[in-house]
């Protein structure tokens, strides 16, 4: 815990943080793109996925700069670009892993059965307990 004034100044700090990360991203996805497509071209679909909040693109372009012009291995390249993989992989793998040593059954599921022979269609309805509440329990007094 700490102060109000303290928790403030936390809570900008990280706020730039997030915002100087995204940044560095679209800078690396500018220079990913620009490799590819021109200068120009980069900019403005950098510009136009950043203000649609198409973020997969930035993210594929940044992967892609990471890979292609510093020679990053994919793995890393992954990592630095979307880090909440590291949270989310090992719940995936542990799913996946799971579903294959227990799959799930194979049959369907049990099929009732049928009403006896002797109850035609014509037959009353069993009878059903009131729709109250359950019966109430013996007076001990009584």
């Amino acid at each position: 815990m700490g102060t109000p004034r303290l928790n403030t100044a936390r809570g900008i700090a990280v706020w730039l943080a997030l915002v100087a990360y995204r940044l560095a991203r679209c800078a690396l996805a500018l220079l990913g793109l620009a490799s590819v497509v021109g200068d120009v071209w980069a900019a403005l679909l950098i510009v136009l996925a950043a203000a649609a909040g198409f973020n997969w693109l930035l993210r594929v372009a940044a992967w892609f700069a990471l890979m292609r012009l510093w020679h990053w291995p994919w793995p890393l390249a992954a990592i630095a670009v979307v880090p909440r993989l590291v949270l989310l992989l090992p719940g995936l793998i542990a799913t996946v892993v799971a579903r294959l040593r227990h799959p799930r059954p194979l049959w369907t599921a049990p099929v009732p059965l049928a009403a006896p022979a002797s109850a035609g269609p014509d037959a009353p309805a069993a009878p059903r307990a009131p729709a109250g509440p359950q019966r109430a329990l013996p007076d001990p007094e009584a």
